[in-house]
């Protein structure tokens, strides 16, 4: 019996083998695309059939191999990749040099071991945390021929996110976070490359998930979902502590990144050290030039994203600096610009501290290698002197500290003014600039760099701000020419004022969405807002433009611009902090003509005093104190009526500050009962304050009372 033909067309255009699979044919003669990927046998010829079923074929017959194997390996199925089934390992793990470990079906046999584990075999769920080998190819950011990828154990599945959710988290990453300075340290095509290879960190991966679902967003419910990504990979990098490497200690400058967005302070604090010494024990801060240059270049940008979180921590203070002295510790140049880094452009670039004039006395200008990361660093290691410098001077202004002050502060200043005119004409702070880059993802980036320089000033001359943090006392300041004095306060008050017109161009040149920014952005916005209400509220009368309206409307700049850049706990309480700000004003105090009261009260000249507002006595009395603090149970004289104040505890690191010649020692303890003496009677070695880990805001460079009254409604004191 014979068969009908066909329609020519089908026939021309469709194999044998497509047209039996059911799937979609190109009609490339010879093989076409499908054939040729799957190795099947191709055929255009009508006489031969494809034996899909044993016994219905009559003419001559080509066997169509199985789409999947019976079994994929571990690594292929978390990976969702093609896997070949070989035994004892699969074509994709033999190729890249993976442990190839099958999962034993629930009907078969125990899979074959590979040879190179038959003796001491591992079970799947014990190598969750182990480093797997991994040939080393070509040029990537990681510089090790090991990869800590693993297999995914069961247990792990709702955590661990699929290709879908990566990606997309990788796209977001990329794509609106990582322009910040802090977050620049990982390379795209090295880290998609390694991803699609089976080969990247899982604590990376997910620790990639949890910031961008922090910072962006990835749908309903993605938050809580990057919360428990952000934890798995935290005790990922902590069960390997004896074994560091550079993507774990990525995954954990990421986790520090999340707890500080998060409010989670004592956690980012003790995480710091952690990550700090898993860069000495990698030596990532010296050069390794037996690495390619894109391997260099990303253990250079993690080493000073590590040194700018210590930075932002310490504010200044020594004794939580664990990179104090970077320009001898880090031995490191600073890192070339993003168009380097992407295309693998090694160039040699600059040392931490700039170089200085000619014998000409020109100084030489910014060389294009440099990029804006470099910049930050720049800014960073520069306040951080800016505020050690002003810090000593405003906890002790003796008379030899005054004498010196205004030639350490016009240094500062004849750098920051260096710094700015190094810069080559496209990276100025002008209009032209800022317009230019509306539609750039690094406009955020951009910007924080002037806002840094800008904060920079701030910091150098809050000095003379009479009620603000790390202020000199009226004392201080009538032995200092009063025409500095009044110089350095208004050059405060127009940075201050310059710093909140760049944030109304941010706003106003945002394409769409203001760029997603770092908690500095919010910091920053909090002081320049405080500097502006001092002004207003201490009646700078020679300096226009200073109004009640003004005034209002350049914090209202600085409240938008916090709100719509950065998302998180942390920003929250800040914001909150600016709303206060606006609609109360600035707390300052009544000084009377003589000055602030003598040390025998409890009051050290230069401190950042608690003052009191009679509408909000408890937000400013758990505040924790930097220098000597304030006696909870003295106020100004005629700064506000009397009031019964709430009893603060002070933490373990607060008392470690109390100089004990300006402190006045209460006549009652003032701390909770200790653990310990519910048991014991007497002293006991085992004594503690039952307060715990405490540490507020200051030590992370935020200034802000809401977020430190919050964290002391938990537990404990603080947030881990």
């Amino acid at each position: 019996m014979s068969t009908s033909p066909r329609p020519q067309k089908r026939t021309a255009n469709t194999c044998v083998t497509c047209r039996a699979r059911k799937v979609r044919c190109d009609g490339r003669r010879g093989v076409c695309t499908n054939c040729e990927r799957l190795g099947f046998g191709c055929s255009y010829d009508e006489n031969v059939s494809v034996e899909v079923v044993p016994g219905e074929s009559n003419g001559p017959a080509i066997s169509v191999p199985r789409r999947r194997v019976r079994q994929a390996c571990q690594n292929c199925h978390a990976r969702k990749a093609r896997c070949s089934g070989s035994m004892p390992s699969c074509d994709r793990c033999r190729a890249h040099g993976l442990e190839c470990v099958y999962r034993p079906g629930k009907r078969s046999l125990p899979l074959p071991l590979p040879l190179a584990t038959a003796s001491a075999a591992p079970s799947p769920g014990a190598m969750m945390h182990e480093d797997v080998p991994m040939s080393q190819g070509g040029s990537n950011d990681y510089g090790t021929s090991s990869s800590t990828a693993s297999p995914v154990p069961a247990s792990m599945d709702q955590t661990d996110p699929d290709d879908a959710l990566a990606l997309r988290a990788f796209d977001n990453f990329f794509r609106h976070i990582h322009h910040i300075a802090m977050f620049s340290f990982l390379h795209r095509p090295s880290l998609m490359e390694r991803y699609h290879a089976g080969g990247l960190d899982r604590a990376l991966v997910l620790a990639l998930v949890g910031i961008t679902s922090l910072l962006t967003d990835l749908g309903p419910g993605m938050e809580e979902y990057g919360n428990r990504c952000m934890e798995e990979a935290v005790s990922l990098c902590l069960a390997g502590l004896e074994k560091p490497t550079v993507p774990r200690l990525q995954a954990l400058v990421l986790a520090i990144k999340h707890r500080i967005l998060s409010k989670r302070f004592s956690g980012a604090f003790m995480l710091l050290a952690i990550a700090s010494r898993f860069a000495t024990a990698l030596r990532l801060n010296h050069e390794n030039p037996d690495l390619c240059f894109l391997a260099r270049e990303a253990r250079r940008r993690v080493m000073w994203s590590i040194y700018m979180i210590d930075a932002s921590i310490s504010v200044g203070q020594s004794e939580f600096a664990l990179w104090a002295d970077a320009e001898h510790q880090i031995h490191l140049q600073l890192p070339c610009n993003e168009r380097n880094f992407d295309f693998d452009l090694p160039e040699p670039t600059e040392p931490l501290r700039p170089p200085g004039p000619d014998p000409g006395g020109v100084v030489p200008p910014l060389p294009d290698v440099l990029g804006l990361m470099a910049l930050h660093i720049r800014l960073h290691w520069m306040r951080s002197r800016i505020l050690q410098c002003t810090s000593r001077a405003a906890a002790s202004p003796s008379a030899d500290v005054l004498a010196v002050l205004p030639s350490q502060l016009a240094e500062f200043s004849a750098e920051l003014e260096v710094f700015e005119a190094r810069l080559p004409v496209s990276f100025r702070g002008t209009e032209a600039n800022f317009r230019l880059r509306s539609y750039s993802a690094r406009l955020g980036i951009f910007i924080m760099t002037h806002v840094w320089w800008r904060q920079c000033h701030l910091d150098l001359y809050r000095l003379f701000l009479p009620g603000l943090k790390d202020a000199l006392g009226p004392a201080a300041l009538q032995q200092m020419d009063p025409r500095f004095v009044r110089h350095k306060r208004q050059s405060c008050y127009e940075h201050a004022r310059a710093m909140a017109d760049m944030f109304s161009q941010l706003l106003s040149l945002s394409s769409s969405k203001t760029p997603v920014a770092d908690l500095d952005l919010p910091s920053c916005a909090l002081q320049c807002s405080k500097v502006l209400y001092h002004a207003l509220q201490t009646n700078a009368g020679d300096l226009p433009g200073f109004t009640q309206e003004r005034v209002r409307e350049l914090a209202t700049v600085c409240l938008r611009a916090a709100r719509q850049s950065t998302p998180g706990p942390a920003s929250a309480s800040i914001q909150a902090d600016i709303e206060r700000l606006i609609a109360n004003g600035l707390s300052l105090p009544e000084v009377p003509p003589g000055g602030l009261p003598d040390r025998a009260r409890g009051l050290a000249a230069g401190m950042d005093t608690p003052y009191l507002a009679p509408h909000a006595p408890t937000r400013e009395t758990n505040h924790l104190q930097m220098g000597p603090p304030l006696p909870l149970d003295q106020t100004h004289a005629g700064a506000v009526p009397p009031m019964t104040l709430p009893t603060p505890n002070l933490s373990p690191m607060a008392a470690l500050n109390l100089p004990m010649a300006d402190a006045v020692m209460p006549a009652a303890p003032r701390v909770a009962p200790s653990e310990a003496s519910a048991v014991t009677s007497g002293s006991n070695a085992f004594e503690e304050v039952a307060d715990g880990l405490n540490f507020g805001p200051e030590l992370f460079g935020l200034d802000s009372w809401s977020v430190w009254a919050d964290i002391q409604h938990f537990p404990g004191g603080g947030i881990t």
